[in-house]
């Protein structure tokens, strides 16, 4: 006769054996997908324009290029152009495998290189809506993450994920709105640490380019404040050589 014990050594060999249910969604995997989405090619290189909207509707436009290199490490560059009191400023990013995040900002009327350390990445990046942990890549390592459902976002089937600090940061939770399809995260909630809605970034457009499904356009607002800055890419261009130099500091 099986005793109680053996049969619930045979319960848990079954278990282990079967693994999840068949369909069942694995939210580590739907995030992977999302990174990748996000990083796609070797390289990516485009035009950029940042248009900053006050309370009152006011809008002032900044524009520059936008460099990206997959690595590892991932990089990103953002010089700005114009207008010319901004000129040269410079946002520099890389992210190791090991999710250590260097970012520097290079400004040239001072011709001095800003450190940022991870305790000022919530900082706000020269007074628009994206902090510089916005403008990097998101530190996914550092959040406990949930999968919250489905839900549509700009007529998209998505997987809702939820994902919490697992310490102390300037952000309670954050939600995403990941696309079924092409996993990019078409809406993205930022709750502060009482629980209240912050901010929502919202994928505006996305267009086909070299076979990458691309976020042109994209909306940063921050609901207290009535304010929103938009970040739009144009003559993007993948695989065109990049190399580690272009993206040194000066």
């Amino acid at each position: 006769m099986r005793t109680a014990g053996s049969r619930l050594r045979s319960l848990a060999l079954l278990l282990l054996l079967v693994g999840r249910p068949a369909g069942a969604v694995d939210v580590t995997d739907v995030l992977a997908r999302m990174r990748r989405a996000a990083e796609p090619g070797r390289d990516m290189r485009a035009a950029v324009e940042l248009v900053i909207t006050n309370p009152q509707g006011e809008r002032v436009r900044w524009t520059g290029q936008f460099y990206r290199l997959t690595g590892p490490p991932a990089r990103r560059r953002l010089v700005l152009e114009t207008p010319i009191e901004l000129r040269g400023v410079s946002i520099t990013m890389q992210h190791a495998e090991a999710g250590v995040e260097r970012t520097r900002v290079y400004l040239p009327f001072l011709r001095r290189v800003r450190e940022i350390t991870a305790d000022m990445r919530g900082e706000s990046f020269l007074g628009t809506d994206f902090n510089y942990e916005d403008l990097g890549l998101e530190e996914l390592e550092y959040e406990q993450h949930g999968l919250r459902g489905e839900e549509k976002a700009d007529g998209r089937a998505c997987y809702r994920v939820e994902s919490v600090p697992s310490h102390s940061w300037w952000y309670g939770r954050i939600v995403r709105c990941i696309d079924k399809k092409d996993y990019l995260p078409r809406r993205t909630e930022y709750y502060d640490p009482a629980g209240l809605l912050y901010k929502i970034r919202t994928l505006d457009r996305i267009e086909t380019i070299a076979g990458y499904p691309t976020p042109t356009q994209i909306t940063m607002a921050v609901v207290p404040a009535h304010t929103s800055t938009r970040f739009s890419l144009r003559e993007v261009e993948y695989d065109t050589g990049l190399t580690e130099q272009l993206f040194e500091a000066p």
